[in-house]
This record gives structure tokens, C-alpha cells and sequence, in this order.
């Protein structure tokens, strides 16, 4: 998982909880996702959350929060019914709101979709299942889970999970699947229209219908029964005083207690039946930061946090000196790369092609006699797509950069935007840290995709921040930068991270380092070339499958360029 993937999920989550009401509270990642219809409890996401499981999460939080819009809980509380009645209210209930949420958000009905083929699958482990009180209890309630997917007609992956299911339905499942059919037409009517006493109306008749039971048996169940089974127990044949029937101590209601448990229904604090087990977080995990955690600096002064603030402009960066290295040493190697960068992008054309326009100059082909060359008298023009990249440099800005590096960084940083600003590529240049008390990350915006920052201005800003140099969670950093990168419209995308060292910091977050190596595969997987560069370190090497270390720092302004001619 990374930055996006976050960003995405909390946005979703944020517009599910505002639509009913419910307060979210972030939980561990390794805690179970749960509500009690007023706060909905997620865990965080890791850097080992699976896809997998992000389907689940979203199809939980939509469904979780459906529960909250159009069921009425006053009544199930008041009837209570349990077992095999309420796994049948349940799944009725469940294809009810459903139906109607997904109806109104067609975004919705896409993770729907996703999920249920997960769905299926659960329900083919749970037949096939080494545990036979469960495989037993999944096959004798299957017909309701078919007849739940044929129904479920707005996702077109319910017929999928309608036939996986059916390859494992006896005679007796058939028999009563074929039954449940009848009742298809008032589904229909109920899941447009109908009320909670509808619906249990509609699992009274079935449960009545398919397993000859009676209702009442599965009613007002007592919250210490640790059966789960109805007040009732089997009907004896004897006569009490008053001819009434007496119990013969034997219970005969339909055991579906482990099933319950497994797709969630028994579940207390939960509201509904979806099942979720947490990834694990093992080894290498890291919980990825909230976009909102993110403390996103700008040099406006409104968006830097007190505990920041009161830090800038205490450092000793030696702008004089900076400034000056700029002017005489690296803007002449910027101008270099610039010219070249400048004749690349200049349009060509390409002469003796088959194709294209006429070309004057070859018109004497046609005579030559030759009929291979006789047709080669078009010329093809080559449009340059130089200009067409974006460029991130992401600065190390912790507190092992102070002095010399952190001014030769600034140097580096005055290059780039020597060499790419006069010829309009796109280009960034973002410091990372971590703040002091709770470790959240930092994002320096020296300059901004677009932002003109003149080079006086550039080195003050760098002056500021040398004064809050602390820990630097590199990943988080990354992350980020690909995130911004992502979200540009250039072809080509390159980010130069600038480090002296290994990434530290929100150890309580788990492995800081595995999480920056899979930043940096998924920033390539996304088409990004990813430099790092080592400052008098050789830690780049661990972590970036292109990378080069500057001993001497007086060299940093001329390897950043030289990065940045290779990849252009």
C-alpha cells in the first residue's frame, strides 16, 4: 500500500461516515473493523495491507454505514431473533440496503462488485472446510446464499458467485433453492420499498418453508445463552398438569452458531454480518501516516505548525557563501545542460521515408531508376518530448545534514531550477523531516511544480529550514513525492532523493526501511525514474537500484545535473 492508496481509502471513508452520521476513530492496525452505529472503529493501514483487504474495508465501511441510514434496530432489538432466524433476517436485510445504497451511488455498486468475488470465495472455504461443524452448517444454509446472489442483479459478479456456489449444492439444496424462488417477486418489493417488519415477515415464512421451524423458537434469545439459540427448546410428547407440552431437554433448532461467527454476525458491537480478519502485521509492516498527518510546510507561514515555527531561521546555512557558489561554480553547468536540453527539444525532421511530406530536396530519386529509392522522397517531422517530463527533487533534512551538506543541498537545488526554469520543465523541490513530539512527517515546499522562486529567495527559504533539521522517515517522503508526481500530466517523471544516511524515525510505526525500499519499487512501478544520491554515504545503495555517491561535496551541483541530462 502507499500514499495514494491512503489518501483514496480516508477519502472514501470520510464521505461514508458524513452521509450517516458516524464518527470514525482510527484504530491498530491490527484491531478488528467494527461499529456501534455511532463511530465506526478502522484499523490503520500498514505497508503490508493487502489489496485483498482494502476490498473488504470499503465494502465494509459502505455497508456498516448503510446499516446506519436504512435499518431499524429499535425493532430487531425488540424482536431479537438469533440462530437460523436471524442469519435469514440478516441476509435479507443486508441485499435490502444493499440494493438501495448501491442504487443511489453508482460508485458503490463497483465495490460491491469487487467484494463478492471474494464472497464467493469465502463461502467455497467455508463447504470445503476441514471443520465439519462448519462445512455442515454452510451447506445446510446454502440455498440462501444462491438465492441471495441470483437476486442480486445490479452487479453482474453475483452471477459468477451464484454458479461458483452451486457446484457445491446437493439434491436437498436444490429442492430448497427451488422453493426460496417463489419468494424472488417480493425480494423485489422489499428491497425498494419495504420495512424491517417486512423483512422479517418475508425470513418467518422462509425459515418455516425450507427447514420446518418455528419462528418463536428463535426469538428472544437470552444474552447469556452461549448457544445463540432461541428460549425454546424441542417439543416433548409428554403432557404437563395442564395438558400443556413438555420438554424433553433435547435442543432441535437448527445449530448455525459457527457460521455465525465466521461471516460475522455474532459479532456484538457490529451491526451486520461482513467478515473481516486483519492482515497481519508482521514483519516489515509499517503503518503508513494519514494524509492529514502530513505536515505540509509552505513559505506563507499559514501552514507551518507552532511547534515548526519556532525553529525557522535558527540554523547557520552560510547563504553568502551559497549564493555566490551558485553564481560562479554550478549556474555555468546549468547553462551547459540548458543548451543541450534546448537543442533536444527542438523539432527534427527525418528524411527518405516512404510516407510524410514532400520533400524537395529528394525529388531527384524519382529519376534514379531505382524503384526502392524512387519512393523515398517524403520527410517525417520528430516532435521532442524534452520538455514534456516533470522533475521532483526531494532534500534529506535531518539533523545529520546540518552544516556543509545541507548548504551544498541548497546549492543543488539552486542548479536544477538554474538549468530547467529558463526552459519550462516542470520541477519541484521538496525537504523532508519528521516533527519533534509525535514524528509525523514533514514536507518542506521549497519550490512547487509551477512556483517561480527566485534564487535569493530559494537560499533564505533553505536558511529557515536549517533550523529544524530532525529525523527523516524517507518513505513517508517518497510516498508523497510520487503522489504529487502522479498527479502530473508529463510523460516523463524523475525524482532525485538527496540523503546522507539510512531513513529514521516513527520507529513506533513499525520498519521504517522496509517501507522505503517498497516506496521506491512502487514509485518505478508507476513509471518514475528514481535516483538516489548519497551525500558521504553509501546507504543509497540499499535502497535504490539507480544510484551514486558524493564524496566530495563540491561535486553535488554537477551530479544532480548530470542526473538529470541522462534522464531527459
Amino acid at each position: 500500500m502507499n500514499y495514494l492508496d491512503v489518501q483514496q481509502f480516508e477519502t472514501y471513508v470520510t464521505a461514508c461516515a458524513k452521509n450517516s452520521g458516524v464518527s470514525v476513530l482510527w484504530d491498530a492496525p491490527d484491531s478488528t473493523p467494527r461499529t456501534n452505529g455511532r463511530q465506526m472503529w478502522l484499523p490503520l493501514i500498514t505497508s503490508n495491507t493487502s489489496a485483498e483487504w482494502l476490498i473488504r474495508m470499503r465494502y465494509f465501511v459502505k455497508h456498516e454505514t448503510s446499516h446506519v441510514v436504512y435499518s431499524d434496530f429499535n425493532y430487531l432489538n425488540k424482536v431479537s431473533p438469533v440462530g437460523l432466524l436471524a442469519l435469514i433476517n440478516n441476509l435479507i436485510e443486508d441485499h435490502r440496503i444493499d440494493h438501495l445504497n448501491d442504487s443511489e451511488y453508482k460508485g458503490d455498486g463497483v465495490i460491491s462488485n469487487a467484494f463478492w468475488y471474494l464472497y464467493a470465495d469465502d463461502i467455497s472455504k467455508r463447504v470445503e472446510s476441514k471443520d465439519k461443524e462448519l462445512q455442515k452448517q454452510q451447506l445446510e444454509t446454502l440455498p440462501l446464499f444462491i438465492w441471495d446472489a441470483s437476486m442480486r442483479d445490479w452487479i453482474h459478479s453475483a452471477d459468477d458467485t451464484k454458479e461458483q456456489m452451486l457446484r457445491h449444492a446437493d439434491s436437498i439444496a436444490l429442492e430448497r433453492l427451488g422453493k426460496l424462488f417463489k419468494y424472488s417477486s417480493e425480494l423485489r418489493t422489499i428491497r425498494e420499498t419495504g420495512t424491517a417488519e417486512q423483512v422479517m415477515s418475508l425470513a418467518e415464512r422462509i425459515l418455516i418453508d425450507l427447514y420446518e421451524q418455528d419462528p418463536e423458537d428463535y426469538k428472544g434469545a437470552d444474552e447469556d445463552d452461549s448457544k445463540g439459540t432461541g428460549t425454546a427448546k424441542g417439543k416433548g410428547s409428554g403432557e404437563g398438569e395442564h395438558g400443556e407440552a413438555t420438554s424433553d431437554d433435547v435442543d432441535r433448532l437448527i445449530d448455525v452458531r459457527k457460521l455465525m461467527k465466521d461471516i460475522g454476525h455474532e459479532h456484538k458491537p457490529s451491526r451486520t454480518g461482513i467478515h473481516l480478519i486483519p492482515d497481519k502485521v508482521g514483519r516489515g509492516a509499517y503503518t503508513i501516516p494519514r494524509p492529514d498527518e502530513y505536515v505540509i510546510c509552505r513559505f506563507d507561514g499559514s501552514k507551518i505548525p507552532t511547534e515548526v515555527k519556532d525553529y525557522l531561521g535558527s540554523g547557520h546555512l552560510k547563504k553568502a557563501s551559497i549564493d555566490n557558489y551558485i553564481t560562479s561554480n554550478a549556474r555555468p553547468m546549468a547553462n551547459k545542460l540548458r543548451l543541450k536540453l534546448q537543442t533536444r527539444s527542438r523539432d527534427r525532421y527525418e528524411y527518405g521515408k516512404k510516407r510524410g511530406k514532400l520533400h524537395n530536396g529528394s525529388l531527384h530519386r524519382l529519376v534514379s531508376g531505382n524503384d526502392k529509392i524512387a519512393e523515398k522522397v517524403f520527410r517525417q517531422r520528430v516532435v521532442s518530448d524534452t520538455t514534456d517530463t516533470a522533475v521532483c527533487l526531494l532534500v534529506d533534512c535531518s539533523g545529520s545534514m546540518s552544516g556543509s551538506k545541507f548548504d551544498m543541498a541548497c546549492a543543488g537545488a539552486g542548479a536544477l531550477a538554474e538549468a530547467l526554469k529558463p526552459i519550462n520543465i516542470a520541477y519541484s523541490i521538496y525537504g523532508f523531516t519528521n516533527t519533534v513530539v509525535d514524528e509525523d512527517p514533514i514536507i518542506w515546499m521549497f519550490t512547487e511544480f509551477g512556483e517561480r522562486v527566485a534564487q535569493p529567495e530559494l537560499i533564505n527559504r533553505f536558511h529557515k529550514v536549517s533550523g529544524g533539521l530532525w529525523q527523516n522517515s524517507d518513505g513517508d517522503a517518497i510516498a508523497y513525492a510520487t503522489a504529487r508526481l502522479a498527479q502530473r500530466k508529463e510523460h516523463r517523471k524523475v525524482l532525485l532523493v538527496l540523503s546522507d544516511g539510512s531513513p529514521a524515525g516513527r520507529e513506533h510505526a513499525g520498519d521504517v526501511e522496509c517501507y522505503t525500499l517498497k516506496t521506491v519499487e512502487h514509485a518505478e512501478s508507476m513509471g518514475v525514474d528514481v535516483y538516489g544520491i548519497g551525500i558521504c554515504d553509501t546507504n543509497v545503495t540499499r535502497f535504490y537500484k539507480k544510484n551514486v555517491v558524493v564524496n566530495d561535496l563540491s561535486n553535488l551541483s554537477n551530479t544532480i545535473l548530470s542526473i538529470i541530462d541522462r534522464s531527459i
